[in-house]
């Protein structure tokens, strides 16, 4: 109680000040006062003091502050327009005895500031300080911490509260990021209260310090260098920053720049033998880029096995002007570490066609200066500037052939099948010339560069058959491409041979299946029937694959479903396909996905209810007896319908569907006598059980709650029915 009354008391001085200059009534005051001392006696308790008791204070305590300011400028904006007016009277009423300037301004003087203004935010500084010692520095209360601090201008306590913060938390990247930051960055002077930047109109930067900052990230680097790669690119674009900031000084200081960044070269300048010195020397980064070079070989040494690593910082490096010779030296590493990778070669090659767009873009631009970004422009002897001729050789379809000699494996093969399928679908979609331009030669259209393109595909494929390198992918990738341009029987044969070969592959007799099927509707002759195909792949494939057998089981049973009108060959064949598929999915996961398709095309997830469904109203319509025995199986006579752990959302849904045409169909067929009667609602309220203790094992989802009572609602009716 006592430290309570201290802290309140602590507080008299500015809340006197606020009531004075008319912010706050003496009732607003007192309720102020009383709310304050209520949170204080809460976070006095010995015990069941909880985190947010203190941030609920601060919360209080930032809504307290926000109607100050608003209250603030109300005030100033009364007393303001009530000095006016009263210059206005005392000139009107005796213009003779005019006041002295000086007294008429004291007389209409007003009070625009006092201790009450900072109160308010230094008491909840006080809050967030206790409230850190008291939980050990949480790191969610660090952040808020600093962000506070950051929006309500109390920059010299950010230094502190990183500085305490990274004691406590130095496993934090975040914060060790953000501490860099802040001081790289620094703070632009600025008074929270009345906007206007102090001692003059213009911004001054105060705080900005390389020094600190690189500190920071070194200390980090030290705890996290073997795990954080964000503590890696982030030092790296620190220096980035660093260097963009030096060239724009140079600028403003009329220095003159050349490409690197650095002050020209006069003409006469040095010898001969300097000056080659010198070019030598820029096939490297620049000496501006050197501490970033460096950062990024001690980043690789620390992390020297993941490619993508590498490649972000290739991302950062285009974030910035004038960094393609540092790109340059990140591939380069790649190239050398990653040379017989199939990732290292697809890096190679992406990283080469976004230079081809990004040259082509700057020879369209016709070699604008913009600021301190400059692009260079070649002249002949005479000092005139020249043109480049457009090269007929495209660099990255180059590379493909040299990743394919270096690495001939099938996902070489499929990686460099894509890239070109990419830029054969860019050029026939792009609405931009702009964006296509790199891509064409001389005198050529968007369809004959495409043409170009898929000739080089089909010699991709042809080479990968040639050289017998396959793969499942491969094959499918290939087949998709012959049906893009419109010969399905070459994708037919092409996967047959291949089912031919590898005869338990799901994916590949699926493909098939619906290429030939494809075939059938569109009137021509396929070597087999898509039915014919997944009877042959249903006995080639073992049982013990269940999601292999479930993929084709399913697929089957509804092209047999589909297929021809019903006779009893059919109704045998599907009742033996449903007795399978009962004993597959026992304590299998009942949700399946084809697997093995092409990447552009969504997934088509085929799930065991929506095949149940379909067999029960296929056999409703063609011989309604044997539906009870349908639902029957599946619901009591196997463990699939008795809950629905495992099973995906799609396929809950597909047994609400399930069970609602099943309840219909006894609501629909309705027996006569008395005695079948009673069977009958005793089938039914069973179905309702059944229905009930399904969803209910899935309650933890909301979604199901409804559906759960819903049924619970209609077996209660139902009970009491007549």
């Amino acid at each position: 109680m006592e430290q309570v009354q201290s802290i309140l008391e602590r507080m008299v001085a500015p809340l006197k000040d606020l009531r004075d200059r008319g912010i706050f009534s003496q009732e607003e005051i007192h309720s102020i006062v009383q709310r304050r001392r209520a949170s204080e006696m809460t976070l006095q308790r010995r015990s069941g003091v909880r985190k947010s008791d203190y941030l609920r204070y601060i919360e209080e305590e930032l809504l307290l502050e926000r109607l100050r300011k608003l209250r603030k400028q109300k005030v100033l904006s009364e007393m303001r327009n009530k000095r006016k007016e009263g210059y206005e009277n005392d000139q009107d009423d005796d213009d003779d005895d005019e006041e002295p300037t000086g007294k008429r301004r004291k007389k209409y003087a007003y009070q625009t500031s006092g201790p009450g203004d900072a109160h308010i935010v230094s008491h909840i500084h006080f809050i967030y300080q206790r409230t850190l010692k008291k939980f050990k520095y949480p790191i969610d209360v660090v952040l808020n911490y600093a962000q506070f601090a950051r929006d309500f201008k109390s920059f010299h306590m950010m230094s502190r509260i990183y500085a305490e913060g990274l004691q406590h938390h130095p496993r934090e990247d975040g914060l060790w990021i953000e501490a860099a930051s802040f001081e790289f960055f620094g703070y632009v002077a600025q008074d929270y209260e009345n906007g206007p930047l102090i001692g003059g109109e213009s911004s001054t930067v105060v705080g900005s310090s390389i020094q600190n900052a690189r500190v920071l990230m070194q200390r980090g680097l030290r705890i996290n260098g073997k795990t954080s790669q964000e503590l890696w690119l982030q030092y790296f674009a620190l220096e980035l920053h660093y260097v963009q900031k030096l060239r724009g000084r140079r600028e403003i200081l009329e220095l003159g720049l050349n490409k690197d960044g650095l002050p020209p070269l006069e003409e006469n300048e040095g010898s001969d033998g300097e000056n080659d010195q010198v070019k030598r020397s820029l096939q490297l980064p620049s000496t501006l880029l050197l501490p970033s070079q460096i950062i990024f070989k001690n980043a690789i040494k620390a992390i020297p096995d993941n490619i993508q690593f590498r490649l972000r910082f290739v991302e950062t490096c285009r974030m910035f002007p004038q960094t393609e010779e540092l790109e340059q030296y990140i591939m380069d590493s790649v190239t050398e570490d990653f040379g017989e990778s199939v990732e290292g070669w697809v890096a190679r090659i992406s990283y080469v066609d976004e230079g081809c767009k990004k040259h082509a873009s700057k020879r369209e631009r016709g070699n604008v200066s913009i600021g301190f970004l400059s692009v260079d422009n070649e002249e002949d002897d005479d000092g005139r500037p020249t043109k480049k001729a457009r090269k007929e050789t495209d660099p990255a379809l180059a590379l493909i052939d040299e990743a394919l000699a270096a690495v001939p494996t099938p996902s070489m093969y499929l990686e460099c099948a894509r890239f070109l399928r990419m830029r054969i679908q860019h050029l026939l979609d792009g609405t931009c010339d702009d964006e296509i331009k790199y891509l064409l030669q001389a005198s050529e259209d968007s369809v004959q560069a495409a043409q170009r393109h898929a000739e080089m595909l089909d010699g991709i494929y042809s080479l990968a058959n040639e050289k017998k390198v396959s793969s499942t992918s491969l094959t499918l990738d290939n087949a998709d491409f012959l049906l893009s341009i419109g010969l399905p029987e070459k994708a037919e044969k092409l996967l047959g041979a291949a089912c031919r070969v590898d005869i338990a592959d799901a994916s590949l007799q699926l493909r098939w299946s619906q290429v030939s099927q494809r075939m059938e509707a569109a009137g021509m002759k396929p070597s087999l029937s898509s039915t014919s195909i997944l009877r042959q792949a249903l006995r080639n494939i073992p049982m013990h694959d269940r999601s292999s057998y479930l993929m084709v089981l399913t697929e089957l049973m509804n092209q047999v479903m589909i297929t021809g009108p019903p006779s009893k060959a059919l109704d045998e064949e599907l009742k033996a396909l449903f007795q399978k598929m009962l004993l597959v999915a026992q304590g299998s996961e009942f949700s399946v996905r084809l697997e093995g398709k092409n990447e552009a095309s969504e997934h088509a997830e085929q799930n065991l209810a929506s095949t149940f469904l379909s067999y029960f109203r296929y056999t409703v319509l063609n011989n309604n007896l044997a539906a009870r025995s349908i639902y029957i199986s599946v619901l009591y006579h196997s463990n699939y319908g008795k809950k629905c752990s495992g099973m995906s959302t799609g396929e809950i849904q597909s047994m609400k569907l399930f069970f609602d045409a099943c309840i219909q169909y006894e609501m629909t067929n309705k027996p006569g006598t008395s005695k079948e009667k009673k069977s009958h609602k005793q089938q039914l309220l069973k179905l309702y059980d059944s229905a009930v203790s399904f969803f209910s094992s899935a309650q933890s989802d909301s979604r199901w709650r409804k559906v759960v009572d819903g049924y619970r609602k209609q077996l209660q009716r139902e009970k009491h029915s007549l």
